[in-house]
């Protein structure tokens, strides 16, 4: 039974342990009226299959999916709507749907058309019971039914002879569908168990099976329950247990009598990571520790509490708050640890601006007038009970800091190779160095008349000289040591000039071998300096890229040789081939959220760390992707500071220092966490109108529209609640998209004029730049076309279009003959005897008289022949034909052919011409 109790509370013990052990605390995050939602009393909530998160409140129904809040409301103009706006419960249903219990009933709420399908009213306070499967049992007080999934119904089940004064605490369904109440007459404890043998059953006679067996040798008096494996219970002697349903077993936890009498009812219990969480109506959250016999331990008692509901997936406690929204607490998903001055001590106001590990495991940082801290065993606890503070005169805890009028400024921290101790990089007042042995700051003295201000970085190239990068220029010092401590016996500074101006402003430094120190200048580029011959180089970063990023901040040496340079304008990759330089450039063009380099830091992995005065950026310098953390996977501070950058090399942490303190990664850099939830396609919108997304896609065949809504948006969502914040999209629509468009936090797509046709459309996302896990989502899309753009439209069109010219081309041809016809039967009526006889042999000329003799024939009384045609009247005829209308003129008959032309030996009957 031990066993089981650690697999019960929690699965992942080990890991909360080992996230506990790197200084991961739990934090709440609140959903409310920013989110937009609709009130912000949350009553109850649940997570459907598809992850989204559905929240009851006092009014109205919310669903979330992590970036938008779509909401429900009752509206009574509405065939099927919502009953009621207070909401008092949401589970699953049969299909897709859901069951969203209000006031005055149950609505079976469509998931997949939004809006309530059916709504069934009772009379009596009830609790609805279901599973899974969608199962539902409806519990009042006296009576007990069930929903019959055919017919669409509750059906009651006859008298069971007890009562349940609370049939919200008292009743249970399990996984099989089997309803287990505990009524109030069961005094030792017994359970009574229902089930049904087929939900489809439209009478409970005959299979309806009912048993009652001995569950707990107490009076059960409430049990909080959210899936069918587990639930807590209290007995009627206050004592707190767990059961495992499979297993059939419970285990004890404590007497809660004490925090029942202080803390008033509990509305909610159940498992989270090693511990047990106790949600009480009025007062607040407490947490029953596991590892200390489930000591209480109060969270928050500043919240009135209505529902818990647990989400096992993303190790979320979902909280429904009176007045405060939807709460999630929940472990702090950080890709760093932080460590903010302020909560070490509310006099610490400076930015730290340098930072340093020794041997011991001490963590030491420099601020821009607190002093310099340090911290004993960082990696264990950085609270205030472990840290001190020095100053050049005195040393003093960090609990009883405050600063005196003079400031104390670190800008830089340098171990050093020569002494038990490292180099302390101040203001006005120089250089100090710390030894070890003697937990104090002492000042290296300078020569009579020498000055050394503002020091960024030192570079020792051997016990006795030691190199300086100012704010004044750049410095040797030769040191000799006594046993007095250490001091300078001279201090030269070097000038350097390129083109006519003096480069003395120096904010960094790096060495290249033995001999060669790079120095960044804060105007004109790069100083590549000789430490054997003092001789000197100027590398302008302007006339290398052709961009303004000759004011530089930081330098690093990458891992394959090349020099990474951070300036106030973007990244500078230095590659060195002979004498020939080659750069490479990265900016706001290329996707840094801000290009202003503080620090460069390299991964195991290669990656490159930037802090910026926007958040720090993860750089993948294969391809120049980067992610940015501004806010955001746990980073807490959002501006870094000029030379605030360090690897430990004891432990290869990144650190960076920042306004309001700093963080470190661990040696492998930080990956995302490891829950990946499925995209979901959420929204449709056609132009700037939206519409119901189910009414044009179906999860099976796609999303289908015709030609008009050829501008479309679709809106998609990842329901991750934990680092939702962290990821990046990319979409693509195959066939007409050549690319995928670039990661960004843009959810949604916006096509304008895509022509009719069958498409695919592609979206991913992903957490990280060095993300494989990543999933996408493929959705078929069609643009059908309108009536008259189909193909059998189409083809008509072309067939009558053709048809019209081939009736055109023979009209025309008819005119072209006749028109030749008259033509020439003018020109023979003027001629000879030999052109009447070549008229009557051209076929052409005789077929078209035929023609006009047909026309202009009157029928003769009594036969069915026509009679021969009047002269005049064929004159007219031929002249109609060649005259438009109205020029036929009265002299145009003078000259009529006589109707013996058409009869007379030269020429047959016109009968007889067809």
């Amino acid at each position: 039974m031990l066993c089981g109790l650690g697999s019960l509370l929690c699965g992942s013990a080990s890991a909360a342990h080992a996230a506990k052990n790197r200084g991961d605390a739990y934090i709440f995050n609140e959903i409310d009226h920013q989110q937009s939602l609709s009130h912000s009393s949350v009553i109850c909530i649940y997570k459907d299959s598809d992850e989204l998160m559905w929240f009851g409140t006092y009014d109205g129904v919310n669903c979330f999916d992590g970036q938008n809040m779509e909401v429900f409301r009752a509206d009574f103009s509405k065939a099927q709507t919502l009953d009621n706006n207070v909401i008092f419960g949401i589970d699953r249903a049969d299909g897709n749907c859901l069951w969203i219990t209000t006031q005055s009933g149950v609505n079976r709420f469509s998931r997949d058309n939004r809006r309530v399908e059916a709504n069934y009213a009772f009379a009596s306070e009830f609790h609805l019971c279901s599973n899974a499967n969608g199962n539902a049992w409806l519990v009042s007080a006296d009576s007990v039914a069930y929903y019959n999934t055919r017919l669409q119904r509750f059906v009651g089940v006859s008298d069971l002879g007890f009562r349940v004064s609370d049939p919200g605490a008292q009743s249970f369904i399990t996984g099989s569908g089997e309803l287990w109440l505990f009524p109030d007459s069961a005094q030792t404890g017994d359970v009574c168990r229902l089930s049904v043998d087929s939900f489809d059953r439209e009478s409970p006679d005959g299979g309806v099976s009912f048993s009652t067996a001995h569950f707990h040798h107490r009076t059960v008096e409430s049990l909080f329950y959210q899936d069918d494996k587990t639930f807590c219970f209290i007995d009627s002697n206050k004592d707190l247990y767990i059961y495992d349903v499979w297993r059939q077993t419970k285990v004890y936890i404590r007497n809660l009598s004490p925090l029942l009498g202080k803390y008033g009812p509990v509305v909610g219990i159940c498992p989270f990571y090693d511990d047990l969480m106790i949600a009480f109506r009025t007062n607040g959250l407490m947490r029953l520790k596991a590892t200390e016999s489930y000591r209480e331990e109060i969270i928050d008692r500043n919240l009135r509490i209505f529902c818990l509901y647990k989400d096992s997936d993303q190790g979320v406690l979902w909280i429904g708050v009176d007045g405060k929204g939807a709460m999630m607490y929940m472990k702090r998903h950080s890709i760093a640890t932080n460590l903010l001055t302020a909560h070490l001590s509310q006099n610490f106001t400076r930015q730290v601006r340098s930072i340093l590990t020794d041997a011991d495991g001490s963590l030491w940082f420099g601020t821009k007038g607190d002093g310099l801290v340090r911290i004993l065993n960082y990696g264990e606890d950085m609270g205030p009970d472990k840290a001190e503070v020095f100053f050049p005169d005195k040393r003093q805890s960090v609990r009883t800091y405050t600063r005196d009028d003079t400031e104390f400024a670190v800008y830089s921290l340098q171990e050093s190779r020569f002494m038990d101790g490292f180099w302390v990089g101040s203001g006005p007042a120089g250089l100090y160095y710390y030894l070890h042995g003697e937990s104090s700051l002492r000042h290296l003295d300078l020569p009579a008349g020498s000055c050394l201000e503002e020091v960024h970085k030192v570079y020792e190239a051997d016990d006795s000289t030691l190199y300086a990068a100012t704010r004044d220029g750049f410095y040797r010092l030769r040191l000799e040591r006594n046993n007095d401590g250490i001091s300078a016996r001279s201090l030269r500074r070097f000038r350097f000039f390129h083109e006519q101006q003096e480069l003395s402003t120096f904010f960094s430094m790096i060495v290249e071998g033995d001999s060669i120190l790079w120095l960044g200048s804060r105007d004109r580029g790069l100083v590549r300096f000789d430490l054997s011959t003092d001789d000197y180089w100027i590398h302008s970063l302007r006339e290398l890229t052709g961009r303004p990023v000759d004011d530089v901040l930081c330098m690093r040496w990458a891992r394959n040789g090349d020099l990474l340079v951070g300036t106030s304008a973007g990244l500078v990759r230095m590659r060195f081939n002979g004498k020939k330089i080659e750069t490479f450039y990265a900016g706001r063009e290329q996707g840094l959220i801000n290009d202003m380099i503080h620090g460069i830091l390299e991964d195991e992995d290669g990656f490159l760390w930037l802090s910026t005065n926007k958040g720090l950026i993860k750089f993948n310098p294969g391809d120049g992707s980067s992610h940015s953390f501004y806010y955001s996977g746990g980073v807490q501070i959002g501006e870094f500071s000029d030379d605030a950058y360090y690897e430990c090399p004891y432990t290869g942490r990144l650190f960076f220092g920042g306004m309001d303190g700093l963080l470190y990664l661990e040696k492998g850099g930080s990956e995302a966490p490891g829950y990946y939830p499925d995209i979901l396609l959420r929204k449709l919108r056609f132009g700037s109108r939206n519409v119901n997304l189910s009414d044009y896609y179906d999860p099976a065949s796609g999303v289908r529209f015709k030609s008009p809504e050829r501008d479309f948006t679709l809106s998609f969502a990842v329901p991750d609640y934990v680092s939702g914040s962290d990821i990046e999209y990319s979409w693509k629509l195959e066939g007409y998209d050549r690319e995928w468009s670039p990661f960004g936090a843009q959810h949604e797509a916006t096509y304008s004029d895509i022509p009719v046709g069958e498409y695919v459309f592609h979206v991913r996302y992903r957490k990280d730049i060095f993300d494989s896990r990543a999933k996408s989502l493929s959705v078929p899309l069609r643009i059908l076309p309108l009536w008259y753009q189909t193909a059998f439209v189409r083809s008509l069109i072309v067939m009558l279009v053709i048809a019209a010219v081939l009736v055109f081309v023979y009209l025309l041809r008819g005119s072209i003959r006749h028109k030749r016809v008259i033509n020439e039967l003018l020109r023979i009526e003027s001629g000879n005897a030999s052109s009447k006889k070549a008229l009557c042999d051209n076929r052409e000329v005789v077929s078209g008289l035929t023609s006009i003799y047909r026309a202009c024939a009157v029928p003769q009384a009594g036969a069915g022949m026509p009679s021969a045609p009047n002269a005049d009247a064929i004159k007219e005829a031929v002249l109609s034909l060649l005259l438009p209308a109205g020029e036929l003129h009265p002299g145009a008959l003078k000259n009529s052919p006589p109707p013996s032309l058409f009869r007379g030996r030269e020429c047959p009957h016109p009968g007889t011409l067809g």
